[in-house]
């Protein structure tokens, strides 16, 4: 039995002896570090200087030209109710509607009844009028009419020339016609109803050109004028180029926003008011930068910017406008042409600070290396 435990031990301890020569023998070989341990190691080297960490990248200005968007609505130019400026029957009605109707065309016509004898009775009066005039003045140019008798029958003739003329304005207010080109929108008489003055015949909307309204915050008002160069976008994709023909001087009291029209010309009316559309102005072409918008920071007063280290290394805040926005990012000014963008690391620095600053495309390298 001891003779066993003898053997074990000797085999045991060859074994320990053989794989201690083994480390010893062996190469001190240690393993990659990994990607983000690299990336860790580099930013440890601003732990010895005690500065902030961040991460920066170059960016570099591009022209671009700064538009305004916004959402708007078509709208009819105009849109005005007929009424009626006198009381009788409606003895016409030639529209119906959706009916198209020039300037100019009968809309509703209103019974004559006695109207026209009216008309001639005036007529009568003043031509009785003038002799009586006429008779007077010869009169008291031999002496033999006063002034006052004179003056009097002149006063009857301005008179008798004013009733004249109020029964043929009359005569024309029978007839109710369309005030300008556009489209019947409704019909308010029936041929048979008597009307009183102010009661509606029909409505009629003007459609060319058609109106694009919209509404300007005080942010996107700089620059939009009337005269500019707009394009509207349909909610069927359909898209129309028109003119800025009013910019509102006081903004709306509750919403704090500017209204604005686009006039567009609409010769065959296939655009109609109440459409949804994308209203695109472009103004000046200016040098802007393209980042994420998850960069931008907000100073003490409430305005966006960003971040960026100067050539000492020191945080600069730059306070900063957006111009433009795409899928890829938004666009802004505000920045010098080219700068160094603080990527990472923004809301743990202040203005002023010096700092550690590690590149983007520094941190990319051993990715690249590895294909």
């Amino acid at each position: 039995m001891r003779k066993t435990y003898l053997l074990a031990g000797l085999i045991a301890i060859g074994l320990g002896i053989w794989m201690m020569t083994g480390f010893l023998g062996a190469e001190d070989v240690r393993p990659e570090l990994s990607i983000a341990e690299q990336n860790s190691k580099r930013l440890g080297q601003s732990e010895s200087d005690d500065l902030t960490a961040v991460r920066v990248m170059d960016s570099e200005a591009i022209p671009k030209t700064r538009s305004v968007r916004i959402r708007g609505q078509s709208s009819a130019k105009r849109q005005v109710t007929i009424q009626a400026q006198l009381d009788g029957l409606i003895a016409e009605r030639p529209v119906e509607r959706g009916d198209w109707v020039e300037e100019g065309d009968l809309l509703c016509r209103i019974s004559t009844e006695d109207r026209q004898a009216r008309v001639i009775e005036a007529e009568a009066q003043l031509e009785q009028a003038k002799l009586l005039a006429e008779s007077n003045q010869k009169l008291a140019s031999q002496g033999l009419l006063s002034e006052a008798v004179l003056a009097e029958s002149r006063a009857g003739l301005k008179l008798a020339e004013a009733n004249v003329l109020k029964r043929r304005i009359d005569r024309q207010r029978l007839q109710l016609v369309a005030p300008f080109k556009g489209v019947v929108e409704d019909v308010l008489a029936e041929v048979g109803q008597f009307v009183t003055p102010g009661m509606a015949c029909a409505t009629v909307v003007e459609l060319d050109p058609i109106l694009i309204r919209g509404a300007l915050s005080e942010s996107k008002l700089r620059g939009v004028t009337p005269g500019r160069t707009a394009n509207a976008t349909f909610e069927n994709g359909a898209q129309v180029g028109g003119l800025v023909s009013f910019v509102s001087h006081v903004a709306r009291p509750g919403t704090r926003t500017f209204e604005i029209e686009i006039e567009v010309d609409n010769p065959d009316q296939q655009w109609v008011s109440g459409l949804s559309a994308d209203i695109q102005i472009d103004l000046e072409q200016v040098f802007a930068h393209r980042v994420s918008p998850g960069l931008l920071l907000l100073d003490d007063e409430g305005r966006p910017g960003l971040r960026s280290v100067d050539d000492e290394d020191r945080v600069v805040f730059h306070s900063i406008q957006i111009i433009d926005e795409d899928e890829s990012g938004i666009w802004v000014v505000g920045l010098p042409d080219s700068v160094q963008l603080i990527t990472v690391g923004q809301h743990l620095v202040s203005n002023g600070e010096r700092i550690f600053k590690v590149f983007e495309r520094d941190l990319m390298q051993p990715v690249n290396e590895r294909g």
